[in-house]
Formats: structure tokens, sequence, C-alpha cells
């Protein structure tokens, strides 16, 4: 069994009781919450954490694409979503017992508790609030509560389609002391549409992270309603356009009746897909968690069109730029000072190289240099080599 971090314990609590008072949720019977949880695909460094990864990568985007195949009652397939430490958000599309559909992006406030039924909107410390800085043309946003208290912008008449594939793009961005959370989604073929930005009163340095994805009625009192979606991998993009596909998955099941057990679900791969079904009949070979790994996509997103939005969204608030050209600069200046200091150790050394070479130079001369006796009538001297004028080199007795 996987030990479950800190963030997806968090994640879980408040999946179980997004919309749902805890009396009702003693008495009214819903279908299991499949959450879905995507890692790197790769083992890390030992001693490495996943935030220790996403801070040495910084990832600005992060992208999903889901297909949904059956719905029922109110259904919710969240394709986004993070939070425990990593950027408070979730964000996809939603269907009312009505026939109405939605789509939904929100973000927490600072320090918010997810698993609060009873927090009232707009009751957290102003400091801590989270704030609209844009939206589009068709949404609607207002504080949300008792799932935590936060900020909500919704879609309406997003008609999306059964069996149509939806993407939504998410960024993150450092806004001075603060940071910008934002989406933009697309349905089908139709074009990116920008969603909201979310301003954040605090820094989420780590960047994006690799986020999940869930399934869940919202409701009540349709637990043996089907309801299935086909989910892909994660594709996350640093700031250079350096992206990487996410397809080592931990899926993890419960059931928000408490005790109740989660085995009226079914989770298969079809290629880069995940198929999630749940509100079906008892599953025997049904898990509280599986970890699988999907095929990775034969292509890159094309998600230019959508970053654009974003970045049109975030003009005038993200710092990301000023912030990058600063870097940079402090960089390029490291650069310098390191290559300077390379060459003046290497004039150093030089000059070093050289001193010794002379000395050693000297030591073999006069190691080659004859000491010779010299005689001029009986005065006697001793020369280096030959002998002065007047004097004659005495020959050495053999």
């Amino acid at each position: 069994m996987r030990q479950l971090s800190a963030s997806v314990a968090f994640v879980s609590l408040f999946f179980g009781s997004l919309m749902i008072s805890p009396a009702k949720a003693s008495s009214d019977l819903r279908t299991d919450i499949i959450n879905v949880y995507f890692d790197p695909d790769f083992p890390l460094p030992e001693g490495q954490s996943l935030l220790d990864y996403y801070k040495s990568k910084r990832y600005v985007y992060v992208y999903r694409e889901i297909i949904p195949v059956e719905v029922a009652g109110d259904t919710y397939f969240a394709m986004l979503g993070a939070n425990g430490g990593y950027p408070d958000f979730y964000g996809g599309i939603q269907y009312f017992k009505d026939g109405r559909k939605a789509a939904i992006f929100s973000a927490w406030d600072v320090g918010a508790d997810g698993s609060c039924s009873t927090c009232q909107p707009g009751t957290a410390a102003p400091e801590n609030q989270v704030s609209v800085w844009a939206k589009g043309p068709r949404t609607s946003t207002k504080p949300f509560g008792y799932e935590g208290t936060g900020m909500n912008s919704m879609i309406y008449d997003f008609d999306w389609k059964i069996g149509q594939k939806v993407a939504m793009l998410a960024s993150v961005e450092p806004a001075g002391s603060g940071s910008l959370i934002s989406a933009a989604i697309k349905n089908g073929d139709a074009p990116w549409e920008f969603m909201t930005s979310f301003y954040v009163p605090t820094r989420y340095d780590m960047g994006m992270s690799g986020n999940y994805s869930f399934l869940e009625d919202f409701g009540s009192g349709d637990e043996t309603l089907p309801r299935s979606y086909l989910v892909g991998p994660s594709y996350l993009e640093d700031e250079d356009a350096v992206g990487i596909h996410f397809t080592n998955v931990y899926v993890g099941a419960h059931n928000p009746r408490g005790t109740k057990i989660a085995d009226k679900h079914k989770i298969s791969v079809e290629g880069s897909w995940l198929r999630v079904r749940t509100g079906i009949p008892q599953q025997v070979d049904a898990k509280p968690e599986y970890r699988i790994q999907l095929a990775k996509p034969r292509e890159i997103p094309e998600i230019a069109a959508g970053k654009s939005l974003l970045a049109l969204a975030v003009a005038g608030k993200s710092t990301r730029f000023q912030e990058r050209v600063k870097r940079l600069e402090l960089e390029a200046k490291a650069r310098e000072e390191a290559e300077a200091n390379a060459k003046a150790e290497a004039a150093a050394k030089a000059r070093l190289d050289a001193i010794q070479k002379s000395e050693a130079e000297a030591r073999v001369s006069a190691k080659k240099t004859n000491t010779v006796s010299c005689l001029k009538g009986k005065k006697k001297v001793l020369a280096k080599d030959k002998c002065p004028a007047g004097y004659k080199r005495v020959k050495k007795s053999s």
C-alpha cells in the first residue's frame, strides 16, 4: 500500500465533503469517488522529495485531456487540481441533475482547511483571501465555502459532449509576494476559452505540480447510476517550453459514506488513457489503491493558443518575466565573475609555472657547471669552467 503524502491525504479529506453536509453524508448514498494522481515516470534520486523535484523544474503550465463517457445525477469530472502547499485549486466540467452543464475553476484561500464543512464564504482572514484578477466574458465568479473557503468561477451553459474531448490548461505565475493561478479550457474542436485568473496572496515557488484528476457525484442518492470518463496523462511545461508527460499513475478509491467499502468501480488502461467507471455493481477485483503505467503519448499537445490567452490575462500583474530577466542578469554576472576568477587563476598559475621553470633550469645549469683548479706560479685558485688569464689549469690526477 502506498504511503499517502500530506497533500494526497488533504485531497481525500475535502473530496469526501464536497457539496454535502455531514448530516447528509450519514443518510444519503453516493457513488465511489475515484482520485487519480500523476507522478514523475522515473524514480526520484535518493533523498529527493516531490517538492524538491518541482522546485528544481519550476513548471509553469499543466495540461490534461479527458473524454466524458457516461454521466448521471450530479457529476464532476475534475480535470486538474493541486493542494497541500502546492497551488491550491481545481477545475473541470460538471453535469447537474436538471441537465445543465458547466465548466468550473476554483482556488482556495491561503491555509484553507478543505475538510471544513461549516466554513462560510468570505470568512478567511482578509490577508489570506483569494481575489479575481481577470475573468473571461462568460465566466461568473463568487466566494465559496463549506469545503474550506476560496473563490469559485463557472462558465454555465458550457455545452461539452459525451464522447468528445475536453482539455484544460492551468498556469502558476509569480506576482510579487503573491501568485496568479489561471486556467483556459477547450471544448472539442472549439477555440481555447479563457476562464479565470486568481490572485493568491502567497508564493508558490515550487512552480506547478503534476496534478490530480477525479470523478465524483457531488449530489446524493444516485449511488447506482454509472459515471465514467477517459483521462489522459499530465503534460507539464516550463517557461522555456520544455515539456514532459507524467504517465505514472496512482489511483485511490473511497466512498464518502464513512465505513462503506469502495468496490463499485472499475479501473482499466487503454493505451495512454485511463478509463474510470463508478456507480456500477460490485466488482470482485476492485481495490482501494492502484499503481498504473499509461503509454506515453506520441505527440506533444498543441497548447500555444491556450498559453497566449493566459499570458494576455496575467499581463500587468505577473512578475515572471521581470524576475526571469533579473535572474538571467544575476546568472550572467555570476558567469562573468567566474570567468574573471578563472582567468586570474590561470594567469597566476602561469606566472608560478614560469618561476618554477626558471628555478628548475637554474638548478640544472648549476649541476652542469664544472669547477677547475688553476695555478700561476705558486698561487692556486678555483674557477668555474676555465682558468683566469695567466693561470694554467691543473689536471686532476687519475
